[in-house]
């Protein structure tokens, strides 16, 4: 007679840990998300059958694996009203890495919460395009962050010498890379607090010390 059988040994993997299948359902991907794991979300986020709305969720903490994944171009074509109904986190988020493409920048642009477009602002490199987008901005603010970043052109260098606002010319007078026509005239400013940063600019005194 056969013998008893051998107890079943318990599975390896924790619930929600299972990376989802490449054929998985919009619905599946929704339910594995619950309580998941870093790397399953993470896999979640670049899988080409995730929501829309749950890319936007997801984009808050994994941005990169949103840009990868394959079907983003379609559903930026597709379901353009669901993406640009991401919240502004999920936005900046994306607008902030470094690879993210042009019309990123422009959905966030575009979005009505401000740290969006702050996003924006602060990318180590921008188009001379963005950067007189930014520069236009009615947010002095947002125009004195840009006064400050490094591609920016003589000709926005220039243009942020006279703006209205003294924040953005403050911001600016901190360059180091400020022409001489520019110096000249934010040493002579209408406000005391640019006068004083340029006297970091001040010419070095001639002499004969060692």
């Amino acid at each position: 007679m056969p013998g008893p059988a051998a107890p079943s040994l318990p599975s390896t993997a924790l619930p929600g840990t299972e990376l989802p299948a490449p054929r998985a359902t919009s619905a599946e991907l929704a339910r594995l998300v619950h309580g998941a794991p870093p790397h399953v979300l993470d896999a979640v986020a670049r899988h080409p059958n995730t929501p829309v709305t749950l890319l936007g969720e997801l984009a808050v903490t994994f941005p990169e694996a949103v840009l990868d994944n394959p079907a983003l171009p379609l559903l930026r074509l597709a379901q353009a009203g669901h993406i640009r109904a991401w919240s502004g986190l999920a936005v900046a988020r994306l607008a902030a890495v470094d690879a993210a493409p042009e019309w990123v920048q422009d959905l966030a642009m575009r979005h009505p919460d401000r740290q969006a477009r702050w996003a924006v602002a602060g990318r180590a490199r921008l188009s001379q395009p963005r950067l007189e987008q930014l520069a236009g901005w009615g947010e002095w603010q947002l125009r004195a962050a840009v006064a400050q970043h490094p591609d920016l052109s003589a000709d926005l260098i220039q243009r942020f010498s006279t703006d209205t606002e003294y924040g953005v010319r403050l911001a600016l007078s901190a360059r180091p890379d400020l022409p001489p026509d520019v110096l000249r005239r934010l040493r002579t400013d209408p406000h005391p607090l640019i006068r004083r940063r340029l006297q970091m600019h001040a010419l070095p005194m001639t002499g004969t010390g060692r």
